[in-house]
């Protein structure tokens, strides 16, 4: 037990010796461009050792997906920054965002039970394809429309998987349909008319709630026939009988067959024959 802890207090020691003359040598400018890739390297460690945590217990250690994943977009920028061409160095907020939201998107996958993951990972996806347009040098779409899509497209998904889940998920078609009107909108010639789409919409929505509240205020009430009489209202006794519309009390020996005395009688005694 004591050799143990020894090698452990050694390899610890050594460790912080590294580090300690790798922030030495950087701080001096001896290192240059191999800074970036000792720190793209240490990130990518760091990453794969969350990764093997996450895929090796699934169900237990999901969490792990999202720093592994994390780390290895950071590893991944680090390194795009410092070697990649300047046509993907520029892409590096793209590739971080989007690994933060594989590590979500992991989560889902492989658990879709866990469907809350899916709308960070979707929105963070759909952000990271902003930033990469961004990053072009041409644009053949409009940004803002990119992003409604992908989250109009992230929230269809979601109600999508309302059957397969067996739970109520189909309020996700509602934010879906608004983003995808909207990216839509955007994305064509009559993107000028939003300033008057909205205040019309408000107002048609507000119509339509103070006519319908005045209708069911006004319902007619149904007209009687010329010199009939209002019908008094019928009351129900326990029993269900009813009298003029007042209630009777009815119990249960009102229901019991009378029970008639009869008297026995004394035979007749026969006349004699002489005297008829």
């Amino acid at each position: 037990m004591r050799i143990a802890n020894d090698n452990k207090q050694l390899l610890w020691g050594l460790l912080l010796i590294a580090l300690g003359g790798f922030f030495l040598l950087q701080v001096t400018g001896i290192l240059g461009v191999l800074s970036g890739l000792f720190w793209s390297l240490a990130f990518g460690a760091a990453g794969a050792a969350f990764l093997y945590v996450f895929f090796t217990n699934l169900h237990d250690r999901w969490w792990a997906a999202i720093p592994g994943f994390t780390l290895m977009g950071l590893a991944a920028t680090v390194f795009y920054s410092r070697f990649a061409p300047p046509i993907i160095s520029g892409m590096t907020g793209a590739v971080f965002l989007g690994s933060i939201g594989a590590g979500f998107l992991a989560i889902f996958f492989t658990n879709p039970r866990r469907w809350w993951a899916l709308i960070p990972g979707g929105a963070l996806f759909s952000v990271a394809g902003v930033a990469a347009l961004d990053a072009l040098p041409f644009a053949f779409i409009n940004p803002g429309s990119l992003l409604f899509i992908g989250l109009g497209a992230t929230f269809g998904v979601l109600g999508l998987m309302s059957t397969y889940l067996g739970q109520n998920l189909r309020w996700a078609y509602i934010p879906a349909a608004i983003l995808l009107v909207l990216g839509l909108v955007i994305v064509t010639p009559f993107v000028g008319m939003l300033g008057w789409v909205w205040p019309l919409a408000l107002i048609g929505a507000g119509a339509y709630l103070v006519l319908r509240r005045s209708g069911a205020r006004d319902l007619p009430v149904p007209a009687q026939p010329h010199g009939a009489t209002p019908q008094s209202p019928v009351w129900y006794s326990d029993t269900g009988s009813v009298v003029d519309g007042e209630s009777v009390e009815v119990s249960a020996a009102d229901f019991q067959p009378n029970e008639v005395e009869v008297s026995k009688q004394e035979p007749v005694a026969a006349e004699p024959a002489a005297l008829r």
